[in-house]
């Protein structure tokens, strides 16, 4: 019988890692075993009820026995077994973009729905490594009401309370419950468990709350044992404030709780070495991410013009649930075992190739249709932003002249390629506008593939003398001892954006294990890598390119610099050979404001937040903004770097770290066996620096700035031939203030219409017009302070109406 008010509401469960120190395959057979477990002390305990998240090991199931599938659907529809969470699974809740967390619950609660007439209520990431402050929005508008974590615990994050308020960035409330003390745990079967049962009715008293006590085996799979069910019946018998019970009655029974506390923003820190942990892995998913959003604008706003191949809506979907799977907690956090990641990497591999293909082949149709330029080479360039996009780019091929549309000459250089040898060893560099959502032409005359001779000599550069770089606004200098790059300074007013130490890699101590347990920040001691040579690459009338050379003791970083003509940044990519054991990678950029008076501020999912200047590890997205409260600064903007902190006037960007693979404090490796290290090898990191303030030195769009740099322009030589479509087009414009940003275009889910996505990015209301020219409507919108807004255009209206993240009509 159950208690109509408990005090404590026992939580029968199995946290199950599809890997971590072990295979995807043997995830995959811990949850069928640990399903068909449960079922069985359904059918033999009259009380018991199950909690159960992760929609993916549903359909696993689903797939490899369907008779057990149809037993959990029973047990579901007699209530002895309770989902929750809502998700695909549960990811890491700091790394994944906005879009990524927004798929999780679309996919997630669709496939509950689907297949057992409910969706969850109740949000539920038991094992992630912090959660960013832009959830509690997410959760909202994907029909989520309430949210249960356990990491940071009580001894990394203070909060009077379990159960508490959490509000997010954009003033969004959601009420929360931190598990006290695990979520599961293997000696908590029989006198264990009761001890941890006492403890809790202990801290319950103590807060003036009831309290969730979770039991079961887990990690590894298992769930609620025999034993434990017989220690929880004797409990049970002694105090009847003690009872089996569900996430959902838990919540049911304190809705109404007053005088919670309220926790704002993020909840961190727990294991900050899970930001920069295997690093590849993290930038696989950024580029996968990028990929798969820029490829879903492009095939939809194409629909009308050019027929998507068959089955296109389908192998997005199919994509993303590849990514978001790569997203479990401990895979994106860089802490299992290295067989584990074969399948990762696989996995972003199937994604990414398959979006690529799918834009590849629109490009290739939609340029067929375009009346080309009737003589040369035709440039076709996709901008895959609803906004206009002015870009540099290099083309394999070097022609004599390059015009636009109208006939106008366009400037273009002569550029070195990787490839060495006769042919291909030189591109045409040069800046190319586009029209917002679609595409420009140009005209390239008498292209080649190789130089002639007198063209190659004047190509030859001596070694630089040099240590000044200069292109349009800016120029940069390089100390000529260290190597540091110590000036980044506007010509036209002055203004100097670097700091005396200037940006320059450095390599820190660090000792800690894989999640760097107990850590906030990084202090072991840091060397500065020392100049090895300094060289210009190219220069001319778009860029000037220089490549620097650092030595470290056991590794190299090679540093290529590039100044614009006409665009006013620094571009940087960082080449590193890495060969350090228990050490870490820093990409320090020193800014020349004082610490008191500068500000931090970091991307995170669909939204921004300030982080404190004072050394801590802090999870970043896209872009980090450090600069003066008058708003001159400098906007960084990365290509899949998560970690970073401000001190002192600079930032730090956490490019990698060595520890040895899934190395758990307080273990320590057999001495007399040589343990794998992570990171061994070659690594390539993309930097944008973009100075904020003053003339001519860019503008507050960083979102806009940081997605133009991570979703590049499609570009497609084409050869002559007529077509009834222009030699220019836009099919998606969002006109009006710059932090208003469509990230997602896409099918519904229903396949009744279409679905645009948009964000307010910068903390302020924001106004605009939305052009759907591909479906020929319009509409006025305005967006509340980091507001997360989906609209929805039905195949039988004209109208663009609001929807919430599960695409069901706004109430």
């Amino acid at each position: 019988m159950h208690k109509d008010s408990l005090t404590i509401h026992l939580i029968g469960n199995a946290h199950i890692d599809i890997l971590w120190l072990w295979k995807w395959e043997e995830g995959v057979q811990e949850i069928r075993s640990t399903f068909a477990s449960v079922l069985d002390r359904i059918e033999e305990h009259d009380d018991f009820v199950f909690t159960s998240a992760c929609a993916y090991y549903y359909e696993l199931v689903e797939k490899i026995d369907p008779l057990l599938f149809g037993r959990i659907q029973e047990a579901v529809k007699s209530g002895k077994w309770y989902i929750v969470g809502g998700w695909w699974l549960q990811p890491d809740c700091n790394a994944p973009s906005g879009e990524s967390f927004v798929r999780q619950g679309l996919y997630g609660q669709t496939y509950f729905a689907s297949r057992f007439g409910v969706i969850a209520k109740h949000g539920y990431n038991v094992d992630s490594f912090g959660h960013h402050g832009n959830l509690p929005q997410i959760l909202k508008k994907m029909e989520i009401d309430t949210y249960t974590y356990m990491r940071p615990g009580e001894h990394e994050k203070s909060i009077a309370k379990s159960l508490f308020q959490w509000k997010g960035i954009d003033g969004t409330k959601v009420m929360t419950f931190r598990i006290p003390p695990n979520y599961n745990n293997a000696s908590d079967w029989g006198e264990g468990l009761k001890a941890k049962i006492d403890g809790l009715r202990d801290q319950a008293e103590k807060e003036s709350i009831p309290l969730m006590g979770f039991y079961g085996v887990g990690n590894h799979g298992g769930g609620p044992t025999k034993e434990n069910l017989r220690t929880l019946d004797t409990l049970i018998d002694e105090d009847d404030s003690i009872g089996y019970s569900s996430v959902g009655r838990y919540f049911s029974q304190i809705i109404t709780a007053e005088g919670l506390p309220i926790v704002e923003g993020d909840l961190q820190f727990h294991a900050i070495g899970c930001y920069s942990a295997y690093s590849m892995i993290k930038r696989l998913n950024n580029s996968a991410e990028h990929l798969l959003m820029r490829t879903e604008k492009m095939i939809s706003v194409l629909s009308a013009i050019v027929e998507p191949e068959k089955g296109s809506y389908k192998i997005m979907k199919e994509s993303w649930k590849k990514v978001l799977v790569n997203q479990f907690h401990d895979s994106l956090g860089g802490c299992s075992i290295p067989e584990a990641y074969d399948k990762v990497i696989q996995s972003y591999g199937w994604a990414m190739e398959s979006a690529d293909t799918l834009a590849s082949l629109s490009l290739q149709k939609l340029a067929s249709r375009v009346r080309t330029f009737q003589s040369g080479t035709t440039l076709l360039v996709w901008n895959p932003h609803p906004w206009k996009v002015t870009e540099c780019i290099d083309i394999n091929t070097v022609p004599t002249s390059i015009v636009n549309e109208t006939g106008d000459d366009v400037v273009f250089e002569i550029v070195p390629t990787n490839s060495i040898g006769n042919e291909y060893t030189h591109a045409a560099r040069v800046c190319v506008q586009a029209p917002p959502l679609g595409y420009a032409a140009y005209q390239l005359n008498d292209t080649q593939s190789r130089l002639a001779s007198e063209q190659l000599r004047s190509l030859q550069y001596v070694r630089t003398t040099t240590n000044v770089i200069e292109a349009g606004t800016f120029s940069c200098e390089i100390d000529q001892e260290t190597g540091a790059i110590v000036s980044l300074r506007n010509v036209i007013n002055g203004k100097e954006y670097l700091g005396p130490k200037g940006i320059r890699p450095y390599v820190v101590d660090d000792d800690s294990d894989t999640w760097s347990h107990a850590l906030c920040s990084y202090r072991g001691k840091r060397t500065p890598m020392q100049l090895k040579s300094f060289q210009m690459v190219s220069s001319g009338p778009v860029s000037t390119e220089y490549e620097v050379t650092y030595q470290g003791e056991h590794s190299l970083v090679v540093l290529r610099l590039k100044l614009y003509q006409q665009l006013d940044y620094l571009d940087l990519s960082t080449r590193v050979l890495w060969h350090e054991h228990q050490k870490l990678l820093q990409l320090v950029i020193d800014t020349p404001f004082g610490d008191e008076e500068i500000n931090w501020k970091t991307e995170i999912p669909y939204g921004a937040i300030a982080r404190p200047k004072n050394g801590n590890e802090y999870p970043v997205q896209r872009w980090s903004w450090i600069g003066r409260k008058d708003g001159v600064g400098l906007l960084v903007i990365n290509d899949g770097v998560y970690s970073a902190s401000a001190e002192e006037g600079a930032l730090r960007l956490t490019l990698l770290r060595s520890p040895i693979f899934a190395h758990h404090e307080p273990a320590h490796p057999r001495p007399d066996l040589y343990p794998r290290y992570m990171e061994q090898g070659e690594h390539q990191f993309l930097f944008r620096l973009i100075p904020q303030g003053g003339e001519r030195s860019g503008t507050n769009d960083f979102g806009r700035a940081a997605l133009q740099f991570n979703q590049r322009q499609q570009v497609l030589l084409e050869s002559i031939h007529g077509g009834e479509l222009s030699l220019s087009s836009s099919y998606c414009e969002l006109e009006g203030d710059a932090s208003l940003i469509i990230s997602t275009i896409k099918r519904s889910e229903a396949d009744d219409g279409w679905v645009i996505r948009v964000f307010e990015s910068s903390g302020q209301e924001a106004r605009g017009i939305l052009h759907l020219r591909w479906l020929s409507i319009s509409k006025q919108i305005v967006q509340n302070s980091f507001e997360l807004q989906t609209y929805f255009v039905s195949d039988t209206s004209k109208s663009i109406l609001e929807c919430n993240l599960l695409e069901h009509p706004s109430r």
